[in-house]
């Protein structure tokens, strides 16, 4: 079974969907970047947060603070015997390559779903994210390609049960 995975794309894409799949039905630890940033900003998880795209709590420095974190509590479960799944966008290539070197073999997916669905689950969603679909179509303009990546795509519109199902021979394989 593999002891990290990491479950990245755009905003509204599916990503804590998948996440909550493997943490509750898998036993993986979830970390979330999305609860990082806030708790890094001292703000609370439940709050709305406002800013212009790459600008206050979502910088550039404040990203990298992010991520570094991230894979350090990553890090320190694995370490104990834990298995972890990394919820974050990963839009740039540094921040999936951080992973790839601090890690042996993780597996990345790459969570799909159609704008339509997306749309309707940034306007629906009451979460500890901030983005919206302004936000998702920023992040379509500035993702990294990820010609040097190995990763499966999963849609993310199937059942709970066809993606426990995918997951499970994925963290398997």
């Amino acid at each position: 079974m593999r002891d990290v995975v990491v479950i990245f794309g755009l905003s509204g894409s599916g990503k804590s969907f998948l996440s909550r799949i493997l943490n509750e039905e898998f036993g993986y630890e979830w970390l979330r970047s999305d609860v990082i940033r806030k708790e890094l900003a001292g703000i609370n998880l439940h709050s709305k947060v406002k800013e212009r795209f790459g600008a206050g709590i979502y910088s550039e420095n404040m990203t990298k603070e992010v991520y570094r974190e991230m894979v350090s509590r990553a890090k320190e479960l694995v370490r104990g015997g834990k298995k972890v799944v990394l919820d974050a966008t990963f839009l740039k290539r540094w921040q999936r390559q951080m992973v790839k070197d601090s890690f042996e073999s993780p597996l990345f997916i790459l969570a799909k779903a159609s704008e339509e669905s997306i749309k309707q689950r940034l306007e629906d969603r009451e979460d500890v994210s901030d983005a919206d679909f302004f936000i998702y179509m920023k992040q379509k303009e500035v993702m990294d390609p990820l010609n040097e990546l190995d990763y499966v795509e999963v849609n993310t519109e199937r059942s709970k049960e066809e993606l426990k199902l995918v997951l499970s021979n994925l963290i398997n394989d």
